[in-house]
């Protein structure tokens, strides 16, 4: 039954909305709105209150408490205050907490470094001329009176027309950077627009949401579009992506002037305004009106994605010009990486004169903050798969530790490296820590899950439920894949445990940055059985010592060049002027597609012969499926945005996988719709699939020879084949059965690559065995001197291999595609490669090899068929060769 006000009744009205009072946790009040639609109850979040009403859910349109009798059972489940008292950020006790965790380490065996980094005071500047009185009576509404160094620095250099790229902590306020010059552009020149990218399309949400807040008047939630009311002027803003619906994408085009999207959107929608004859007229207005272009989150735009971003802002510059438009000005924000300047200029094409202002001196405050590198003790009972104790018993012990010394926990997020751990573990912790914290507390009303899963794969709306939950304190933590370093706001945490490296320092310092903004925060680096991170766990003062790594990105790839400005010249009614300012037209001219579609009519001018009427994806990653619930008539989207290689890894026919703390199996496949089905299945297992890529050249570009080796690089095809699965116990991780599986479609692609073959003299001492342990070796060491994650690359090796005239060959190829330069910096630096690779070997005290120096969980051969001491001696002997 509905949810009924017995004064509405006696109106002949079904009230719809009703408000939630609540003083269940730490007495304070607490309220929220609960919307009865057709489809059930839909609570939303808790917000503070002053309210003197008694706890209870009142009708929102006459304030009378509803007839409890009648609400029935599942819906007094799902309104349910399950809060749970967790610590606050300022409360949080780092110094008793980290003592804690010290004494869990000699517990178990673990050796831990210590990092404590002091509270830093902020450091305030000066504007070199005052804001609008509009703009600076808002910043006193949210309690700013006096802006950061870097804030002031950064305004600053944008109102002199410079372009600017901000680097400083999480926290810190870059937003304040761009939102402020652009408001205050819009509120001088009614005819001004401002354009907005972010890599994600929960960040572009999270932007709009904190424009809102400079609004004078309650946004009003139009999923998608808000007017902005700032004293007599009203700044309409809009998102733009594939998931927003028609009506908010109308009103974006007509009335907003600050549109929000994402660089996979604006790919389509250049054509605006020359192809969209509904909107031609308003895209022209808008595009010969930009002013401002925001770039956020500048670092995650490399390899392959940032190489194509790099064309898709010259064909942007190009169309605004082609409409009259010069004026166009970047505000770039990124995470500490090693080339922001230059990584700005190349992905702009703007240089020289045009170059962008650093600004990089952090004015912001920071709390102290602690940063653990926790290596697992070892094993009493070793093995040939395992020698340490895994990395999650030990997060489950410091979770059980904090509830048996304090009876709470703090907020926190622990990232794993895939979104398969983040599932499973997420799973193992519920199970572990919910009856220690029910037991402690004495509280059987739980929430059913305390930490949640959260990747790229999880559908929209509960991706914001999960941020809201968490931030409401309906969640005690998040399980998430770097989907979440971004900026997204997810409140106040303490505590960030880091499952393995995550790839980078920049990624490390990013998810670090989670935790510590209003209150002191504890980071714990779990290093797991792997080359590199064990490196590292020996080598503590390196790891922290670090420069974050270099972005590459390949802005005169010839393919993406002969294809973008192909775009370009359609975006551009036809024509392209003096493309050489933006493109690298010789290289272009190198591919057919160029030189079917382009004709130069005079120095200088391209016209295209035949009009592009569809484009390709700015990533080309093959078909993209959901994973759905189908119940009757509805179906719930499990998950989305799942690509063919994850199709085929986690969700082929009969794979059973962890949703929400549920299982699924995958009951068919419709390959044509791009749905996968799936249904709830009682098992105790989940599946693990067995996958093998097959190489051949397709294109040898070159070769050089250097001391001990001949290094080829070129174009490959890659076929990526299912050949089974095992059924692993979801608890316990024990194998029960090994399926043989050989009627899904293989996945093939195309990549850029090169393959390493050694000389005579280096083959007399090397036997296959060798060769596999350099081939893991070499693939642990890269992460560390090229900004690169290894899931960005695969490496195999084999000494009969057809295509390599059955020669000792060891093969590097992008997993993305190509366009990442990995493979040419691999072969710049394979010296150093090689050296590091030897470090990594040496660094371990075992002498024939174990899962903390020759192991790599990605080993197709399943870590089988390794000689550390033969590749080492190998190694050394190719040091030997290159130093001579």
């Amino acid at each position: 039954m509905p949810l009924i006000c017995p004064s509405c009744q006696e109106r002949n009205h079904l009230a719809q909305h009703f408000v939630h009072v609540s003083r269940h946790l730490r007495g304070q009040v607490f309220t929220r709105s609960i919307l009865q639609a057709t489809n059930g109850l839909h609570p939303e979040v808790w917000k503070e209150d002053q309210t003197n009403l008694e706890d209870g859910i009142y009708c929102q349109e006459c304030i009378m408490p509803i007839i409890a009798g009648y609400v029935t059972k599942p819906e007094n489940e799902k309104i349910k205050d399950r809060r749970i008292d967790l610590w606050s950020a300022s409360a949080f006790p780092l110094d008793q907490v980290t003592d804690l965790f010290m004494k869990t380490a000699e517990k178990t065996g673990a050796s831990v470094a210590i990092y404590k980094q002091p509270k830093r005071t902020a450091v305030f500047g000066q504007l070199d001329r005052p804001l609008p009185d509009i703009l600076a009576e808002k910043l006193m509404e949210k309690g700013i009176n006096k802006l950061y160094i870097h804030q002031t620095e950064a305004i600053n250099r944008i109102r002199e027309g410079k372009n600017t790229v901000i680097v400083t902590g999480t926290a810190s306020g870059k937003s304040l950077v761009y939102t402020i010059p652009i408001l205050e552009s819009l509120l001088e020149d009614s005819n001004e627009t401002a354009l907005y990218l972010s890599p994600l399309k929960a960040l572009t949400r999270d932007q709009l949401e904190t424009l809102s807040r400079w609004s004078d008047r309650p946004a009003k939630d139009q999923f998608g579009f808000q007017s902005v009311y700032v004293g007599e002027n009203v700044i309409n803003a809009g998102v733009l992506e594939g998931g927003s619906g028609d009506a908010v994408r109308s009103l974006t085009y007509e009335q907003a002037r600050y549109w929000m999207t994402n660089v996979h959107y604006l790919h389509y929608m250049l054509r605006g305004p020359f192809h969209f004859p509904k909107n031609s007229n308003r895209m022209r207005r808008y595009f010969q009106n930009l002013r401002y272009v925001v770039l956020d989150e500048l670092h995650s735009y490399n390899g392959v994605l940032g190489s194509k971003v790099a064309m898709l802002i010259r064909r942007l510059r190009l169309l605004c010009r082609e409409l009259g438009n010069d004026r166009l000005q970047f505000i770039s924000c990124s995470a500490s990486i090693g080339n922001p300047k230059e990584l700005a200029e190349e992905i702009t094409g703007m240089k020289h004169e045009k170059g962008f202002e650093l600004i990089n001196q952090d004015g912001s405050p920071t709390h102290e903050k602690h940063i653990l590198l926790w290596n697992p003790g070892k094993l009493h009972s070793q093995s040939a798969d395992r020698t340490r104790r895994a990395p999650v018993s030990d997060m489950i012990e410091l979770y059980r530790n904090m509830i048996e010394g304090y009876g709470t926990l703090p907020k926190s997020i622990v990232f794993m490296k895939n979104r398969r751990a983040a599932a499973s573990e997420s799973f193992n912790l519920n199970r572990a820590v919910r009856p220690a914290l029910q037991e402690s507390v004495r509280n059987t009303d739980l929430p059913e899950e305390l930490f949640s899963p959260f990747h790229a794969q999880v559908a929209g709306p509960l991706k914001e439920r999960l941020m809201n939950q968490l931030k409401s304190n309906e969640l005690a933590g998040l399980v998430a894949t770097s989907a979440l370093e971004m900026g997204i706001d997810i409140g106040d945490l303490s505590v960030c445990l880091m499952i393995g490296y995550a790839g980078s320092k920049a990624s490390f310092l990013q998810q670090a940055g989670r935790v510590g903004r209003s209150g002191p925060g504890l980071v714990v680096q779990l290093f797991q059985e792997d080359p590199l991170e064990q490196y590292y766990a020996t080598h503590p003062d390196e790891f922290m010592e670090r420069k974050p790594e270099y972005v590459t990105i390949d802005s005169q790839n010839a393919k993406m060049t002969a294809e973008h400005s192909i775009y370009a010249a359609n975006e551009c009614g036809g024509k392209l002027k003096s493309p050489h300012a933006f493109f690298k037209i010789s290289k272009a001219r190198q591919e057919t597609s160029f030189q079917k579609y382009m004709t130069e009519m005079k120095r200088g001018v391209w016209s295209i012969t035949t009009p592009v009427e569809s484009y390709e994806p700015l990533i080309a990653g093959g078909k993209i499926y959901q994973v759905v619930h189908k119940s009757g008539m509805n179906a719930d989207v499990l998950y989305e945005g799942v690509d063919e290689r994850s199709r085929l890894r986690d969700y082929h026919t009969d794979a059973v996988f962890l949703h929400n703390q549920r299982l699924y199996r995958v009951h068919r496949i419709l390959y044509k719709k791009g749905v996968i089905e799936a249904r709830p299945v009682a098992a105790d297992y989940i599946t693990r699939s067995h996958i093998q890529d097959t190489v051949s050249v397709t294109n040898e570009k070159g070769t050089t020879e250097q001391s001990g080796v001949i290094v080829s690089y070129g174009d490959l095809d890659i076929t990526v084949r299912l050949w089974g699965y095992k059924k692993v116990k979801i608890l316990g991780g024990a194998v029960i059965e090994d399926v043989q599986e050989t009627t899904e479609y293989p996945v093939k692609y195309s990549t850029e690559g090169l393959w390493i073959q050694f000389v005579p003299q280096i083959i007399n001492v090397m036997n296959e065995r060798g060769l596999h342990v350099i081939e893991h070796a070499m693939a642990a060491a890269i992460p560390s001197l090229i900004k690169c994650a290894q899931g960005d690359f695969a490496m195999t090796s084999s000494v009969s291999l057809k295509d390599f005239s059955f020669r000792p060959t060891i093969i590097l190829y992008e997993t993305a595609g190509g366009g990442a330069g990995i493979a040419g910096l691999v072969q710049e630096r394979l010296a150093e490669l090689f050296q590091k690779a030897l470090a990594i070997l040496s660094a371990c005290s075992c002498k024939d090899g174990c899962p903390n120096c020759t192991h790599l969980s990605s080993c197709d051969r399943g870590n089988e068929g390794l000689d550390k001491r033969n590749g080492m001696e190998v190694l050394e002997r190719l040091i030997e060769e290159i130093q001579k």
